[in-house]
């Protein structure tokens, strides 16, 4: 005769559990807000992106300034001709004898991060019209009407927000 094993039954102690809500959920929606800056500025990639950001607040650099910065990124040797070319850097001095160019973000880099900063932190939408977004096109790409939908998504939501706003404001 085999002995009959007496199951064991351990009861978990209750654990309580506490939640705390994000304090900051800015950076949320960046990855929609980035593809819509890539599509509609005409920028080649994210690390163009995190350039302009950084040396947005560089104010003025030099080449090796933008180049101490780059190591850090994806390589891309043609990243500073691209970006002066495109029109979202500017020379803001000419070499001379024992110095260097001197370069700036560009009024169209500053506005295009100023833009993107807004849209992080729900103080504009972005834009449904497609004269002012060209992912909302009738010849967008099938990437472009998904993200189309995912910026409907964050309008609403940043208008329920402001409709219903938190008690901590």
């Amino acid at each position: 005769m085999i002995p009959k094993i007496k199951k064991v039954i351990r009861k978990r102690p209750d654990k309580i559990y506490q939640r705390r809500d994000a304090r900051f959920d800015f950076l949320k929606n960046w990855g929609i807000i980035r593809k819509w800056a890539i599509h509609n500025y005409g920028i080649k990639s994210q690390a163009d992106i995190d350039m302009l950001m950084f040396l947005y607040t560089e104010q003025l650099f030099t080449r090796a300034k933008f180049q101490e910065y780059a190591k850090f990124m994806s390589w891309d040797r043609a990243r500073f001709d691209k970006l002066l070319r495109d029109g979202f850097i500017s020379k803001w001095r000419e070499r001379k004898k024992g110095e260097f160019d001197v370069y700036e973000v560009s009024f169209k880099g500053k506005k295009m991060i100023a833009s993107i900063y807004r849209k992080l932190l729900g103080l504009e939408p972005i834009p449904e019209s497609p004269r002012r977004n060209i992912v909302f096109r009738p010849n967008a790409t099938f990437a472009q009407k998904t993200l189309a939908i995912a910026i409907k998504r964050i309008n609403k939501e940043a208008r329920e927000c402001k409709q219903h706003p938190s008690p901590e404001e």
